[in-house]
């Protein structure tokens, strides 16, 4: 129908979008939408209608904000509780999955448009714009409004909850994750806003805490709780990753936790006083030794570090094991001055093979413990 108004026309498509954000997509006819969008295209009212669509969403995502999310993200910035916060972030997240379900239908009414008017003018397509739209109006509005910063706040702040013990609603954080995934930062299309906005302040953030952490456990326990302890960390946020965050973001954070926890104690776990790596090799903790070689191996300074304490103590062992024979040796020698000289002679050349029989036995018993740690505490490495 070109012959008709494109004002008129476009008035209802525009209205059809308004229908759609209620979810009353089931009382219009998209036959006839589509035939509408088609026409506005044939009488080459293309730049109109892909306009004037991108400013009709606009325009319901700003009414959106200011009436559904602007108050939750006040009161979760002056009142951050974990209620707060997931009030917050689920209103976006409302907000976002209602937009996605809308471009979803909006896209297939506007596909001729896509098709022949958005190819030869090397636009975006229908749902991309759509998705730009909520990135520039919902994260990035032009007046300082955007919720970009206010949902970063807001995810971090539920995570240092977690990290402190209390339930946060996981799935939330899960579409604000998703959500923040699919949108692309607007300098740089490769990357997502994701990458640009949370994931660099969580990385910052999760230094931080752990710096803090490992500062207490390091003036407080010995070396076994100390290493079961980051092990435990490293679980949780690993498991946090496969919850609610991004598969990229595990290598950051495990670099994180790895610096943190392990790099910058390296020596201090191993030696401290009454509870380090001797007394863990002394009484055999196999599986605490287990955890310190998994936390230390990926890092070469660490390890480094490790094998050099346990290659000190087993030369301190088997100098050990020499003196304490020295000593039974020259105390025998003394006890035979009196006896014949023929007799000493013998008893000389007996006592000192049973000394060597006896060195070669803690000697080689001293192998056994070590290849003991070595099969069930060191993974059989060859770095050890």
């Amino acid at each position: 129908t070109p012959q008709l108004d494109p004002q008129t026309q476009f008035e209802k498509i525009a209205q059809a979008i308004g229908e759609i954000y209620k979810h009353n997509a089931s009382q219009l006819s998209f036959e006839e939408l589509y035939r509408t969008a088609y026409g506005l295209v044939l009488s080459k009212n293309g730049p109109m209608l892909y306009n004037g669509v991108r400013t009709v969403l606009e325009t319901h995502l700003r009414d959106c904000v200011e009436h559904d999310i602007t108050s939750h993200a006040t009161k979760a910035s002056a009142d951050p509780t974990i209620a707060n916060n997931e009030t917050f972030l689920a209103s976006v997240r409302l907000l976002w999955s209602e937009h996605v379900t809308a471009m979803l239908m909006i896209k297939d009414v506007l596909m001729y448009v896509d098709n022949v008017y958005v190819k030869a003018a090397q636009l975006a397509p229908i749902y991309e714009m759509g998705m730009c739209a909520f990135r520039d109006t919902v994260l990035f509005a032009p007046s300082g409004s955007g919720l970009s910063t206010p949902i970063a706040k807001a995810f971090l702040r539920q995570i240092s909850a977690e990290r402190g013990g209390e339930d946060v609603d996981r799935s939330t954080l899960q579409g604000i994750s998703n959500m923040l995934v699919e949108l692309h930062d607007t300098a740089s299309q490769a990357r997502t806003v994701y990458e640009v906005t949370l994931e660099p302040q969580l990385i910052a953030e999760s230094k931080t805490h752990y710096q803090a952490v490992a500062a207490v456990r390091i003036k407080t326990l010995g070396a076994p709780e100390y290493v079961l302890a980051a092990q435990a960390d490293f679980d949780s946020e690993m498991g946090r990753v496969d919850a609610y965050l991004v598969p990229s973001t595990a290598k950051l954070l495990l670099s994180a936790l790895q610096d943190e926890l392990v790099g910058a104690y390296a020596s201090g776990i191993l030696n401290i006083a009454d509870a380090g790596l001797t007394q863990m090799l002394d009484q055999r903790n196999i599986s605490a030794l287990c955890v310190l070689y998994n936390l230390y191996s990926p890092l070469p300074q660490p390890l480094g570090v490790l094998r050099s304490g346990i290659t000190k103590h087993i030369l301190a062992l088997g100098s050990q094991i020499t003196a304490a024979l020295s000593s039974s040796e020259s105390g025998e020698a003394k006890g035979a001055t009196s006896a014949p000289e023929k007799a000493a002679a013998t008893l000389g050349v007996a006592a000192k093979t049973t000394l060597a029989l006896r060195w070669v036995q803690d000697i080689l018993a001293l192998y056994d413990i070590y290849d003991e740690f070595l099969l069930k505490s060191f993974g059989e490495g060859a770095s050890m």
